[in-house]
């Protein structure tokens, strides 16, 4: 009798640690706080897919705009973290048009990349669902008035349906650059 008293009891601790339970209507199984079971609200990608920012990168070191922005929606809405934006892949090189003018030479070192795919958004408005490359690195610059500048900077990219970088967020300090460019920008 004891025997069958610890199974039962075993039986029934099992079967309360279960968290899934199915959809009636669905059929679906889903877990006890509702999210698909199937389907996390987020998960990390192979690391191949934050290749489109670091080649953008690497072109812009080279100085090729075309190649910088090769993996730019034509409609990519470029921001930076002062409230500054520049909408379409056109304002985008225009903008670094003028600033690769006052610039020596730039590398981009010790880069740290996060490419996660958000597939439930906690805040669509802002951030919608779909691939993003969290993206740190090192930039170190010389500007052609002789100043150089080694600094961190983030950048957020989201990628639309057709895998194209529509949406930037650069966050960096942008008055040290201001303040070692001011005499170039006369």
């Amino acid at each position: 009798m004891k025997r069958i008293f610890i199974i039962a009891t075993c039986c029934v601790l099992i079967s309360a640690c279960n968290n899934d339970k199915k959809d009636e209507k669905t059929g679906e199984t889903k877990t006890i706080s509702g999210m698909d079971a199937k389907k996390p609200a987020s998960e990390l990608l192979d690391m191949a897919n934050a290749d489109p920012v670091k080649n953008a990168l690497a072109a812009f070191a080279r100085k090729d705009l075309d190649a910088m922005t090769a993996d730019y929606d034509d409609n990519i809405r470029y921001t930076w973290s002062g409230g500054d934006s520049a909408i379409g892949k056109q304002a985008v090189k225009d903008y670094y048009a003028g600033r690769i003018k006052l610039i020596d030479n730039i590398s981009f070192s010790n880069d740290i990349a996060l490419p996660v795919q958000v597939n439930v958004s906690q805040q669509p408005m802002y951030a919608p669902a779909g691939k993003w490359v969290l993206y740190w690195v090192q930039t170190h610059v010389k500007y052609k008035n002789g100043k150089e500048l080694t600094f961190w900077q983030h950048s957020v990219n989201h990628f639309n349906a057709a895998n194209k970088i529509d949406f930037i967020g650069m966050y960096l300090d942008r008055h040290p650059i201001m303040e070692a460019t001011k005499d170039l920008m006369k």
